[in-house]
């Protein structure tokens, strides 16, 4: 594919503001990648930002249908609120454009496996933001798991946890777990049989919306243990600890270390860092391209809103719910 591909990033808030800015900056250095619009519904953060990353030759909309049939745009970044995703990933799919959307893909399963099929029938590409996924530190984790560094795994720990005022209409389950459920995954090549969780609303009791969790994931052979908060004081924590028959691995996700214990020594895993986002970036652009095969596919997207759907339920129900046999 000789083409160029010409992106349109929809959501400029606190997420979108940073593609917006890599996306620029990959413009300035690629021939065949240009940043054309920005949308969003807030003129004034659209003026804001293009003041901001000068955005001189960027489109900027409040509508994002009036790309639906341009020509000039073939990608489009979706970063909108959560309940928007399905929407606007379905005009973008229907009018045959190539589509990267934010987590959670959807908040309904059924919804999100539509997408999937859409995408199917429009030929275009359609991969989900699991920016873990593009963290160095985690891909050397799994290289160490299947060189068998710690043996047999036993459990994985994951704590997803800051001091932050909750986001506006969002429950912590949806939000935030489909962050350490694809992590589990992407190390693991594996679904939760089954999922029990417990949340609570502390500072939203009237909106019923939890702020903190625990949930435990029951796989083939391993448990994993998920704690989210954003009312925990102190640093902000991603942190994954594996615990196997012949010793365990902590990593630090946020400042991608990864530190390595066996037989009462510790040793600190050379990793280099990375730019998460960029190269989420530049794997769209590789698909598109058809340079290579996607690890953030729909199907994993439309997986992880299972997963979810299915803790949503355990709470409701108050026990262990089954997601897949």
């Amino acid at each position: 594919m000789d083409t160029e591909i010409n992106v349109a990033v929809v959501g400029a808030g606190y997420w979108g503001f940073k593609l917006i800015r890599e996306y620029l900056a990959l413009s300035a250095e690629r021939d065949d990648v240009r940043l054309r619009a920005v949308v969003d519904v807030s003129q004034e953060r659209l003026k804001e930002i293009a003041r901001k990353l000068d955005l001189s030759e960027v489109r900027l909309l409040t509508d994002y249908k009036a790309l639906l049939n341009n020509p000039e745009v073939n990608a489009v970044h979706i970063a909108t609120p959560n309940e928007t995703h399905f929407t606007i990933a379905k005009d973008f799919l229907q009018a045959e454009k190539n589509v990267l959307l934010e987590k959670p893909m959807t908040l309904s399963s059924r919804r999100a496996f539509k997408l999937v099929r859409l995408a199917e029938i429009n030929n275009s590409i359609l991969l989900v933001g699991h920016i873990f996924r593009f963290n160095n530190a985690l891909h050397k984790v799994k290289q160490i798991l299947r060189k068998g560094w710690i043996g047999k795994v036993y459990y994985m720990d994951l704590t997803w946890t800051t001091k932050m005022l909750p986001p506006e209409n969002r429950d912590i389950i949806f939000d935030l777990a489909p962050h350490p459920v694809d992590i589990v995954n992407f190390l693991t090549d594996e679904w939760p049989n089954e999922v029990y969780i417990k949340a609570k609303s502390y500072v939203r009791r009237e909106e019923g919306l939890e702020e903190v969790a625990y949930s435990i994931m029951e796989l083939d052979d391993i448990m994993a243990q998920i704690k989210l908060s954003w009312l925990e004081h102190g640093k902000k924590t991603r942190s994954v600890r594996i615990v196997g028959e012949d010793g365990t691995i902590l990593v630090d996700a946020l400042n991608q270390k990864v530190t390595y214990y066996k037989d009462g020594e510790v040793n600190e895993v050379q990793v280099k860092a990375n730019n998460t986002i960029r190269d989420l970036i530049e794997h769209f652009i590789n698909i598109i391209r058809k340079e290579k095969s996607p690890f953030n596919s729909a199907l994993i997207g439309a997986l992880v809103v299972l997963v979810l759907e299915a803790m949503r339920e355990s709470l409701k129900e108050n026990k262990p719910v089954v997601v897949l046999r």
